[in-house]
Parts: C-alpha cells; structure tokens; sequence
C-alpha cells in the first residue's frame, strides 16, 4: 500500500516534470506553445496544492513553500488573477514562519508575481470597454459593436495572459453571442483545459459541442463525459441530455433519447437545487413524449415547476429551445470573477 509520504513525494515529482515540459514550450514561443505550456503549468499548480492536502498533519513552512509554487506556476502560466488567489493564503500563512523562512521561500516568487500583477493591471486600465461591462454588471453587450469592441479587448489580453480561464470563458460568450461558434467551441475548451474540474465549463462545453462540432466529433466528446456523469454534477448531466436532444435532430434518435433520459435520472440524484431539479424532471416529460412518439408540449414546463418560464414564451416557441435557452442562460449566469 502506497503511504501518505510516499503519495506526497510522487505528487512533487509529477509537478517538477510538468513544470520542465512547460519551460520548453515556453522556450519554443509562439501562441500555441505558449498556451500548452500554460496548461501544464495550471496542472503543476493543482497537484502542488493536492500534494499538501494528502499530508494529516503538515508543518507550517512545508505549507508556505507549497504555497509559493502553487503561486508561481499561475504566474508563469499566465494567471495573474489566479495568482493574486493564491497569494492571499501566501500572506495569511509567511504569518505563522518565522521571518527568514518566509523570506527566503518568498525571495524569488514575490518580484515576478509583483511585476506580473502590475502589467496585468495596466493592460485592464486600457480595456474601456471591458471595465464598462464590469461597472454594469454584465459581460455580453446587447449591441453588436459594442460585443465586437469587448471581444477585440478580450483577445488582446489573452494574447498576454492565455492563461486565465475567465478571460476564454469571456471569449466563448461573446463569440456564441456574435454567432461564431467555431470560435466559441475553440474558447471554452481553452477555459476547460485550464481548469478541467469547472463544473460549468464542462456542462456548457457539451451543449456548444453538440451545435458546433460534426456529429462524430460531438459523439467523442460526449461519449468522455457519458462514464462520469454520476459524479460529474447534476448540471453536467442536464447539459449532456440537451445535448443529445439537439443532436438527435440529425440522426440516431431514439437511442439518443434513451441516453439522455439515464442522464436526467443520474442528474436528479445529484441535484442540489430546486430550480435544477425542475429542468431535469422538465427535460424527463419531454423525453417521455418523445419516448412514446408524441411531440412534446408545454405542459412538461408546467408540470414540472417551470410555469413561469412556460408563461413568457413567446407565440409558437419550442418546448425544447425554450428549455434549453432558460437552463443555459442559468448555468452562464455565475461568470468566473476573472472575466467580469
């Protein structure tokens, strides 16, 4: 059996290879090195913290310098904002070293975190647009110029920083919002390979992959996410099923409708909140009908709780658009700090 020291020792060793992979893609330059160096970093990030979390008892300076790699990848991964996170622990835990510790385990992270913080912060002061958006409280433009305006600020801190998962999720909305959705494909599995345990990127990136990919590409990404949905979170499986709705338009329907409708009742265990479990059991109705080959009407909104949803639906809108539409604009509704 493996212990907790060596779980401990493994975890380290994983994320110092991560990290020399990363430096020679970033040694190789251009955009896309770049971004894959970025996502090894935020992986080396993930197992430093992991590696102190496995440890029952952990001294106070071994918790510190965790702390500062932590910290570090995020910086060279292009993350300032996630960096900023990390070093509000950093500054709660240097208080519990004694000083020359703390000094030198902060000694070569806290320059580059501080010139990193600064240029991030000088790039934003520059994004009109961008901090008009955040003062209002919203993150998609209802006018096209002001939507392509917000995407080009966008773009041009990613081109910076392609390292911040809010900034792609940002991308994605506005692309979707303009109607590119190959671009908006291309954002949110950025934001999902920067930070793959996000439980809305990946809902939504199987809704944007149904519409944006070809059907057989859709079926691969559908089918990595059907063996974990029953601990992927009832928000994932709700997005799995209308997906599979959206794709059985094309072909393969019944068999797509079946799979969905295990989704919705695996999706239902896992609920946590009312509004939830309303558009899953909406979504079942639905399934049911189609199941027994009728159409679907409106009375599964309304039988399921949705009345409200069903009362504002505008003359001859679709039972199924309309519940995709509302339980979308639920999931995109809680934007990652770092895009608003």
């Amino acid at each position: 059996m493996t212990s907790v020291s060596e779980l401990y020792e493994f975890g380290l060793a994983s994320s110092g290879k991560l990290k020399l992979r990363a430096t020679a893609r970033l040694a190789e330059g251009g955009p896309d090195a770049t971004f894959e160096a970025c996502v090894l970093l935020h992986e080396a990030a993930r197992i430093e913290r992991r590696a102190v979390e496995v440890l029952p008892s952990c001294p106070a300076a071994a918790r510190l310098g965790a702390s500062v790699e932590e910290c570090f990848c995020l910086v060279e991964g292009r993350n300032p904002p996630g960096a900023g996170e990390v070093w509000g622990r950093i500054l709660r835990e240097k208080s519990e070293v004694d000083g020359g510790t703390a000094e030198a385990l902060l000694a070569r992270l806290t320059p580059r975190y501080e010139a990193s913080r600064r240029s991030f912060a000088k790039l934003i002061g520059g994004c009109t647009t961008l901090r008009q958006l955040r003062t209002a409280g919203a993150l998609v433009p209802t006018s096209a110029a002001e939507r392509a305006r917000a995407l080009r600020e966008v773009n041009v801190v990613l081109s910076k920083f392609p390292g911040i998962p809010g900034f792609w999720w940002a991308a994605y909305r506005l692309s979707e919002a303009g109607g590119d959705l190959e671009a908006a494909w291309s954002a949110l599995s950025r934001a999902h390979r920067l930070e793959p345990d996000n439980r809305q990127f990946t809902a939504m990136g199987l809704l944007v992959a149904a519409r944006a990919l070809s059907a057989a590409d859709a079926d691969e990404h559908l089918g990595r996410a059907r063996s974990s949905l029953d601990r992927a979170g009832a928000e994932v499986c709700l997005m799995y099923a209308l997906a599979e709705i959206e794709l059985a338009r094309a072909a393969s329907a019944r068999p797509r409708w079946i799979r969905a409708r295990e989704a919705t009742s695996v999706g239902l265990v896992q609920a946590r909140s009312e509004e939830l479990r309303r558009e899953l059991h909406a979504t079942q109705l639905i399934l049911d009908s189609l199941l027994a080959g009728q159409d679907p009407t409106f009375d599964a909104l309304y039988l399921a709780g949705l009345g409200a949803v069903a009362a504002s639906a505008p003359p001859k809108s679709n039972v199924i658009e309309l519940l995709s539409w509302a339980a979308e604009r639920r999931v995109q509704a809680m934007e990652p700090r770092a895009a608003a």
